[in-house]
């Protein structure tokens, strides 16, 4: 079997180390470099570079890492050993020095606002259009038209909030690796410094943008139907159809609509598909009860929303909390693969609309919540999302200074 320190992995040095990348003690260690019998100019990782096809003749020379990073060639490659130090150094130079390609942005023009004010607009009455009433057969042409513009509009604003929401994620994530980065080679804090300071107002725009996009009452009420009680079967003649799956049909459809409206940002009445098609698979190709039976579980939908809007409204003895956050990440696969994003769609969304304080060193935030999504928060944390209360006893200090003292790596490790 091979040692592994037979193995070498070829690395372009010279594009990913410039002089102002600080080196720590990797800056004494020698690396082997190719260079024209002058002994000037740039260093290379091969005699056989392009760029020294016209020296009379190449030399072979050892450099230390320090010396040498002025002078690498951006366009070779350095074959290095697996166990070599400079490999995982480069990684982590690479985590900090790709914030900027983030920082460089074009500002947005008068029809990108424009689009987004509507988006709001659209987006505060729901994720679709308002139901239409019942109409002729024959309905007017422009009618059907405006229903059409109405719908694209609605899918447009979608998009944007989507948009939105990915961005603010990606960002975040950048920011996070390169706090690991830096954790791990604390001599490049210095470095890092700036370019994280500037990403992070970048990053706060962004959250802005994708919460004005949001509408805090949902998240409260899908809070509030975390704590409905299971609701108890009760035989109902819209059923008849049903038959024997009568019950199960009811359980499925509780569950499927429940667990969807507990992890999103939609309003509780834009999740009714779900109760459709757990109906509309029971009954499968039959048709006799299946109007009936879709009535009758609208009524239950409604009936179950009603309950959670009574649920957030109900008055408590500390209606809002502090509370403090590690927001996770976005979870790399394969090259093939886009990323994966741990947090649902409604704590994405809780910590984009209720932050108040954000430690960009230490990637926590802090937020200051409704009751109810409070103790969400904190039945759901887990060691990809430590989540802790600030100050339970009621502390006068800052949330920025809460924050600061929070160890919320201590918490995890508990």
């Amino acid at each position: 079997m091979s040692s592994t320190r037979d193995e070498l992995r070829h690395v372009m040095l010279g594009a990913l180390f410039t002089p102002e990348v600080p080196l720590g003690p990797i800056r004494d260690l020698f690396i082997t470099c190719h260079v024209s019998a002058t002994g000037k100019g740039k260093l290379h990782g091969s005699p056989e570079c392009r760029t020294l096809r016209s020296a009379a003749s190449v030399n072979q020379i050892d450099v230390p890492f320090g010396e040498a990073v002025e002078r690498l060639c951006a366009s070779c490659r350095w074959p290095l050993p697996t166990g070599s130090p400079i490999l995982p150094l480069g990684v982590a130079v690479s985590e900090v020095d790709s914030l900027t390609i983030w920082l460089d942005r074009e500002t947005e023009d008068e029809e990108d606002i424009k689009a987004e004010r509507d988006a709001a607009l659209a987006l505060a009455a729901g994720d679709y259009p308002p139901r239409a009433a019942d109409s002729s057969d024959e309905e007017d042409e422009d009618d059907e038209a405006a229903r059409d513009e109405e719908w694209e509009r609605y899918e447009r604003a979608r998009n944007i909030r989507s948009r939105r929401h990915e961005h603010w994620r990606r960002l975040h994530s950048y920011l996070a690796r390169s706090n690991e980065a830096v954790a791990e080679y604390p001599f490049l804090a210095l470095w890092a410094d700036g370019l994280q300071s500037r990403l992070a107002t970048v990053l706060d725009e962004e959250r802005r943008a994708f919460a004005a996009l949001v509408q805090p009452v949902r998240l409260l009420e899908a809070a509030a139907v975390r704590v409905l009680p299971t609701p108890k079967f009760s035989d109902d003649p819209g059923f008849a159809g049903l038959g024997a799956e009568a019950e199960k049909t009811f359980r499925r459809a509780w569950y499927e609509w429940s667990r969807r409206a507990i992890w999103s940002w939609y309003r509780l009445e834009d999740q009714d598909f779900s109760v459709y098609t757990a109906v509309s698979d029971t009954f499968g190709r039959r048709r006799k009860g299946k109007p009936e039976a879709h009535a009758a579980f609208r009524r239950l939908t409604a009936d179950w929303i009603r309950q959670a809007r009574e649920e957030a409204a109900r008055p408590v003895s500390t209606p809002w909390q502090l509370v403090a956050v590690k927001t996770p990440a976005l979870t790399r696969t394969h090259h093939s693969e886009p990323e994966r994003d741990p947090l649902t769609l409604w704590e994405a969304a809780v910590i984009a609309t209720y932050q108040v304080a954000f430690n960009r060193k230490a990637g926590t935030t802090a937020l200051l919540v409704p009751h109810l999504v409070a103790e969400q928060l904190l039945t759901c944390a887990s060691d990809n999302m430590p989540v802790q209360r600030l100050a339970p006893e009621g502390s006068a200090l800052p949330a920025e200074v809460l924050l600061e003292q929070w160890d919320h790596a201590k918490l995890t490790l508990s």
